[in-house]
């Protein structure tokens, strides 16, 4: 748990979106405050999937998605930086599309935007999904989510997805949790480089469900749309925690 205050990544603007957990926050609170209650719920009771996730960095099974307010799901993990989009990148497994567009239909750039990976289908072909699968829970492309690393907390949008197509250069698996694009890496401090960045382990996201959540811009906008969220995100999160 972390003790001191956490710093915003970026200077913020409070945004209008109001939030589908609740109406108003009449609080201000403290990114720490919001990271120790996610932390708090982040337990048995509320663990959504039933077969764990891998973390992406490491490759072990021990990612768990926890619904810690209403719409409200988190995770820990690592950060695997997803190089893809619109950018150019000399990561081999760059590719130049991204699941999800920005609202001109254009792919993301993992330079411009941050955003988060999510697995792009229910691995074991069930309903309800053993693992945590984003469409049945209010996700779609563009969510907001905040997303914390040591002294810092960013705003994220839901960029792209995992797929278990093996590529060459890379044991993927929609079971997956912990990638994010190399501008998500570079506002939390980690080393955003698609060959040799990344961190194991420390990473928690937490995404915010609903169409009041959905985060609309272009490339060149997104990133400050979604920082422009983040003073929302964490009043609204923690009145509905109560903490």
């Amino acid at each position: 748990m972390v003790g001191a205050a956490l710093a915003l990544a970026v200077p913020l603007a409070v945004n209008s979106a109001h939030a589908s957990t609740s109406d108003t926050a009449a609080k201000s609170y403290t990114a720490a405050e919001v990271l120790a209650g996610v932390k708090k719920n982040s337990t048995n009771e509320n663990k959504v999937n039933t077969q764990p996730h891998i973390n992406t960095m490491t490759r072990a099974k021990n990612v768990n998605v926890y619904q810690v307010a209403k719409g409200v799901y988190a995770y820990g993990s690592g950060l695997a930086v997803d190089t893809d989009g619109s950018d150019p990148d000399p990561d081999p497994d760059h590719q130049g599309t991204t699941t999800f567009k920005d609202s001109n239909g254009k792919s993301l750039g993992a330079h411009k935007v941050p955003f988060y990976v999510l697995g792009d289908d229910c691995y074991d072909k069930k309903s309800p999904c053993p693992h945590f699968f984003y469409k049945e829970h209010g996700i779609k492309g563009r969510q907001f989510a905040l997303m914390f690393y040591k002294s810092k907390v960013i705003g994220a949008i839901f960029g792209d997805t995992q797929t278990a197509n093996d590529q060459d250069t890379s044991d993927n698996d929609s079971r997956e949790l912990g990638e994010a694009s190399v501008k998500a890496a570079s506002l939390l401090g980690i080393n955003s480089s698609g060959t040799d960045g990344g961190v194991d382990n420390g990473v928690t996201v937490v995404m915010f469900s609903g169409s009041d959540w959905v985060v609309n811009g272009t490339n060149a906008n997104l990133n400050a749309a979604a920082q422009g969220m983040v003073n929302k995100a964490l009043d609204t999160l923690g009145a509905s925690m109560g903490i």
